[in-house]
């Protein structure tokens, strides 16, 4: 019994490292990402406007520099110049395209004093521009755009008047860029803006940049199956130790099951021909006062028998898979132990 247990354990350790291995195979290189940075870039962005006033009597200029506050009747035209510089770590071929646009949106404030947009109405200032290089490391992008004040201040005073509300209205001027970086045959996608906000009903009109001037980026690829071929060596072992670990499993339970028929079919032939002199006890004889002689086969026990005209005594010990079989005769007790081997 102990010997069975024993194999029973050696094969339920063998079975979860074969599913240990196995798993750790199909987690590593199916699974698993190799995470690494292919790529980096940086994006400067930068912008600066002029104010173009109306005939007055009162600036000594007609052209106004970007950074201050204005009063807003006196304001004609921004000229808005918006710059954009992408540079990467490396060599690429680099397809990128860019417009402008613009948001006219009404804005009122909630109770949170929170902004609220009420409407708004896009506009297209530069239509879509493409282009394509290969094998560069950076691109630049500078445009123009002149914003007529007085239309957009005059459509915003125009939907107040039709709702009979009062609210606050901005022109959201947006430098829109989409970069694809070919690397490694894989194509990346990088979007960025620029963003002015220039307020339209208000009285003073100061612009707002809503854009970060420096932006950082890096481009992650995930390795995972093509990782087989530097492991193939681990993967040649794993392979390996789970063909013998499945080969030995095999291997023991055949002979588990060999030496269980083996030990069934000696007791089976020894109780069906010798049926007539064995009788079966449920007690093992006391051995004192007796000399004990082991037989090592079950014929000599048989010859005893024959020659004696006595009985052959029967044990069954169950719990030790063994069997016992006794010849008593005068002071001397002959035993031949049939004795399961597992």
């Amino acid at each position: 019994m102990e010997n069975i247990k024993k194999y029973k354990n050696t094969f339920i350790v063998t079975i979860i490292m074969c599913a240990i291995i196995i798993f750790s195979i199909i987690y590593n290189f199916y699974f698993h990402k190799n995470i690494r940075c292919i790529y980096n870039y940086t994006a400067q962005k930068s912008d600066d406007y002029e104010v173009l006033l109306k005939p007055n009597n009162f600036y000594e200029t007609e052209i106004l520099e970007s950074g201050s506050y204005y009063a807003a009747k006196s304001i004609d035209n921004y000229i808005i110049n918006l710059k954009y510089d992408f540079l990467g770590n490396k060599k690429a071929n680099l397809e990128y395209d860019y417009n402008i646009d613009a948001y006219l949106v009404g804005i009122v404030k909630n109770e949170d004093n929170e902004d609220k947009e009420v409407w708004n109405r896009k506009f297209i200032l530069k239509d879509n521009s493409h282009d394509k290089k290969d094998d560069i490391d950076k691109i630049s992008i500078n445009q123009q755009v002149k914003i007529d004040y007085a239309y957009y201040n005059n459509l915003a005073r125009s939907y107040e008047k039709t709702y009979g509300i009062t609210i606050e209205s901005v022109l959201k001027v947006r430098l829109n860029i989409l970069c694809n970086i070919n690397l490694e045959e894989n194509i990346n996608k990088v979007e960025d803006f620029i963003e002015l906000e220039i307020p339209i009903t208000n009285t003073i009109s100061e612009i707002k940049e809503n854009y970060e001037k420096v932006t950082n980026g890096e481009i992650i690829q995930e390795q995972g199956n093509n990782r087989i071929k530097e492991n193939i060596v681990y993967i040649i072992g794993g392979v390996i130790f789970i063909g013998l670990s499945t080969i030995m499993i095999l291997i023991i339970i055949k002979y588990i099951k060999l030496k269980k028929q083996e030990f069934n079919g000696k007791l089976k032939h020894i109780l069906k021909y010798y049926k007539d002199i064995i009788i079966i006890i449920n007690k093992e004889p006391n051995l004192d006062n007796l000399k004990v002689i082991n037989l090592c086969n079950f014929e000599d026990l048989v010859n005893l028998v024959e020659q004696t005209q006595r009985n052959i005594l029967y044990y069954e010990n169950a719990s030790k898979k063994e069997r016992k079989f006794f010849v008593i005769i005068d002071n001397y007790i002959y035993i031949y132990l049939l004795k399961d081997s597992l």
